[in-house]
């Protein structure tokens, strides 16, 4: 071996000793790629909760309303709403009557009425499971639920036009005061400052009456209930058993109608004699004037 050889060689002690470092700088290495690959592997499993929020965030904000028609007999129809009136209006219950209406079936016309309430959302199942329950003294099949219905509005846009400009209205009221306690102010500055914050200030009541009928519209719900008769329980004969039930009124209604006729009649019962005797005048004379010219005619 030549001596550039021989030069060009390590010390075998310096490799003994240099191999405890470069096993160091392997492992560093090696935990510096396993911490970067631990750490992207936990930046892409980690949870999401901002989304979560986000999401609850921009829930909306739904006011829902109920419509109900129950079916009943026609005597029924009274106890009923009343019952549903009565319960709205009790004190202890948190109701809010909005419409109550009943009519009572005259002639051929059934009786009906109408309830519509406003509830807090914990009490709308109660207030839905007693309207459409039978009464103390009723079978159960005597209360029919025909139709149920139930819409939701979307209110959260409203709400977040409504938020966004009481907010802008509170601002400009800040800097109209602002404004106003300056020591150099006009007299006319002062009127037509104070002028502006008056109707800024009506502009902020309006909102603000309007958002608080928002909330209440999405804090509360409206049941509505319609009470009807059915025929759901009578059977195939159902129409002759109404018909012979209230024979009474249908044959009362028939006979007001026959009198009605008569009495609108009778002022046109001496025109309609006039029309006649003008016909039969009318008719002798062109059967008068048909006669001689027959007569002339026969040999």
């Amino acid at each position: 071996m030549s001596r550039g050889a021989a030069g060009r060689r390590w010390p075998r002690g310096l490799l003994l000793a240099l191999l405890p470092a470069l096993a160091l700088l392997a492992g560093c290495s090696d935990s510096r790629r396993e911490a970067g690959g631990e750490s992207r592997s936990a930046d892409a499993a980690a949870p999401a909760p901002f989304v979560s929020a986000a999401r609850q965030e921009k829930a909306a904000k739904l006011a829902y309303r109920h419509d109900l028609t129950v079916g009943l007999a026609p005597d029924r129809v009274a106890p009923h709403f009343a019952a549903a009136r009565d319960r709205c209006l009790d004190a202890a219950a948190a109701c809010t009557l909005l419409n109550s209406s009943i009519r009572d079936g005259g002639g051929t016309s059934q009786p009906q009425a109408q309830v519509q309430v406003r509830l807090p959302h914990e009490a709308v199942a109660a207030y839905v499971a007693f309207v459409t329950a039978p009464l103390p003294g009723e079978a159960a099949g005597d209360v029919v639920l025909i139709e149920q219905a139930t819409r939701a509005e979307d209110l959260t846009a409203a709400l977040t036009d409504t938020g966004r400009r009481l907010a802008q209205l509170s601002d400009y009221r800040t800097r109209l005061t602002a404004l106003a306690e300056k020591p150099d102010n006009r007299a006319e500055d002062l009127i037509k400052i104070a002028g502006e914050l008056a109707q800024v200030q009506s502009q902020i009541e309006e909102a603000e009456a309007a958002r608080r009928g928002l909330d209440e519209r999405v804090d509360t719900e409206i049941v509505t209930v319609a009470f009807r008769t059915s025929r759901a329980r009578a059977g195939a004969f159902a129409p002759v058993q109404e018909v012979w039930a209230r024979s009474g009124p249908i044959l009362g209604e028939s006979a007001a109608s026959a009198l009605r006729f008569t009495v609108a009649s009778l002022p046109w019962l001496p025109v309609v004699l006039l029309a006649l005797l003008l016909l039969r005048l009318v008719w002798r004379i062109r059967r008068g004037r048909a006669q001689p010219a027959r007569t002339r005619l026969e040999p």
